[in-house]
């Protein structure tokens, strides 16, 4: 069964969406979240899933990686070093990196959407900051390139039907 570490932030995370992706994934993959502080999310369960500090992934124990939104994300995962050498490990294992909503500018930050297609919530502030590292915004609800897939977070369950799509099918096709 194919492993998959979804990133939150500690405070202020789109529960909503998290648990939509949950619904999509918690039946065909194992699952562990992570937080940048898991001080503060102590005791927070999705779907049964028990929160772990971020300093406890390792990328060689996944096959894929997503970022999810919020209004936290922006907060305690913009620019967290931590989190980008993380997204870096993947993406040059050629591991699937997803990011949806404003995690998607996580990406971004990471160095891995640069000259890539990539989509965001359609804002003037969002486009600017996620071309400012480099990006080309699409306006699409969801951008599947190779091993990177980023949301918009208006169509929440296009975004976990394609990373639960990519993992279903990839037999090391990011090759290609």
């Amino acid at each position: 069964m194919k492993s998959l570490a979804i990133i939150i932030p500690p405070r202020r995370i789109d529960a909503p969406m998290l648990l939509s992706c949950l619904g999509v994934w918690r039946k065909e993959y194992n699952l562990k979240i992570f937080s940048v502080d898991a001080r503060t999310t102590h005791g927070m369960t999705f779907e049964h899933i028990k929160t772990q500090d971020l300093e406890e992934l390792y990328s060689e124990c996944f096959d894929a990686i997503a970022v999810m939104g919020g209004a936290g994300t922006k907060e305690y995962l913009w620019n967290n070093i931590n989190v980008i050498a993380q997204l870096q490990e993947f993406d040059k294992a050629r591991k699937l990196v997803a990011g949806i909503g404003l995690g998607a500018i996580v990406l971004a930050q990471a160095g891995i959407l640069v000259g890539k297609k990539a989509t965001i919530n359609n804002s003037v502030e969002l486009v600017i900051q996620l071309s400012s590292y480099g990006a080309i915004f699409m306006p699409d609800d969801v951008v599947a390139l190779k091993w990177i897939i980023t949301g918009n977070g208006k169509d929440v369950e296009a975004f976990a039907q394609a990373v639960s799509n990519w993992l279903r099918t990839s037999l090391r096709q990011t090759i290609q």
